[in-house]
Formats: structure tokens, sequence, C-alpha cells
């Protein structure tokens, strides 16, 4: 029969024991279990990079287009083009092109009315007979000499070669002496250069005499040297 002491020191020595066995299974299983390194990602999630052995969040990176500047490089000028005018009876150059060689600027005529030579022309009862005579008429036109003149000046002003030629025009006055329509024509450089639209102006804008009839129709030129 076992004393108690000596069964203390058998219970000692079984934990010494089983103390010993458990240092050792503890050791084998730290030599033998997998690395806690991330494995070059293998054990990072979604959304985590390996870096030096660690999972960390990764950034993604975001390209900034520089934005295009529009303005004009320094001493250089954007172009601006003019609208071609001139409601008469031609083609008018481009106001830009004409204004940058100094000259003033194309007449606008976009509120002087067409004049038709050949529309039917209705007279009514109380219409009378009356009309300008011719002399009347090469009176008021010899009064537009200067207006003329003047278009002649801007036209050379805008284009230092003009070319010489016939500037045409008709149109019609009523029996209040008002220009009702003014239709105009010239050669291709004198209408390009302005000529018509400021012709058609100058003409509409005269009052001529008045008379007690039905609407006149009048043509004349005069020449450019």
């Amino acid at each position: 029969m076992s004393t108690p002491s000596g069964m203390l020191v058998g219970g000692l020595a079984l934990g010494l024991v089983l103390g010993a066995a458990g240092m050792f299974g503890y050791s084998t299983y730290l030599a033998n279990a997998p690395s806690l390194d991330c494995g070059g990602g293998e054990l990072c999630g979604a959304g985590t990079v390996c870096k030096a052995g660690h999972c960390e969040v990764e950034v993604a990176e975001v390209e900034v287009e520089e934005a295009q500047n529009d303005e004009p490089e320094p001493g250089k000028r954007k172009r601006r083009r003019g609208r071609r005018g001139g409601g008469g009876g031609g083609a008018s150059a481009d106001e830009g092109e004409l204004a940058a060689e100094g000259g003033p600027p194309l007449d606008n005529d976009s509120h002087v009315p067409r004049f038709d030579l050949n529309k039917d022309q209705s007279i009514s009862m109380s219409d009378g007979t009356g009309r300008l005579s011719d002399a009347q008429i090469d009176r008021e036109l010899a009064k537009l000499d200067s207006s003329f003149q003047a278009c002649v000046r801007d036209a050379a002003a805008r284009m230092p070669d003009l070319n010489s030629g016939t500037v045409r025009y008709s149109f019609g006055v009523d029996g209040k002496g008002k220009v009702t329509g003014v239709n105009a024509s010239a050669p291709a450089r004198l209408t390009e250069a302005g000529m018509v639209p400021c012709v058609r102006k100058a003409v509409y804008g005269h009052k001529f005499p008045a008379f007690d009839g039905p609407e006149m129709k009048v043509t004349s030129s005069f020449a450019v040297d």
C-alpha cells in the first residue's frame, strides 16, 4: 500500500513527463506549420495586395489628363471673318477681309426693298396722269452725285486697286416722291468693294418731288474712272 508521500512523488514525475511531451509536440507543430507570410498575395483578400509579407489595401492609380488650353499662343490672334452682306444686286466681298485693308465697313442695305422693273402697274380711277419730267429727274439725280462720289471713295479705301466701270441702277418713285425700291449692279471688282449697297442706300434715301400720278420707273447709270 502506497504512502501519501510516495503518491505525491509519482504525480510530480508524471506531470514532468506529460509537460515535456506537450512542449515537444508544440515545437514539432511550429516547425511543420505553414508560414504566416501572405505568400505573394495568395492569402490576401479582394482589394488587397501583398507588400513586404503583409496584406495591404490596394490604392488605385488614376491618370489625370491635362486640360487642353484653347487660348491662342502669345503673339497669335484668332482670325474673325466678317459676314457677307449686300442685299442689292450682286455678291459682295468679305467684310472682315475688306476691313483688314483699312477701309470703312460695308454699307448695310438690308432695309432697302428690291425694285421689280417688270411688275404690272395697276392704275385706279383716282390716280392722276401727272409724272415727273425728264428735266426734273435729271436735276434730282444730279443731287445724288455727291453721295455716289462718297461711295466711290469708300470703295477705293477698301480696295486701293479699284477698277473702272459703269454702275447701273433702277428704282421706282410713287406720287408722294418716295422711292419704293432700288436695284443696282456693277462690275465684279466694284461690287466686291461695296459699291452696290452704297448706291442702293443713297437712292432709297432721296426724296423726289411729289406728282399726281402712278408710280414711275427710272433707270440711270454713272461711270467710275
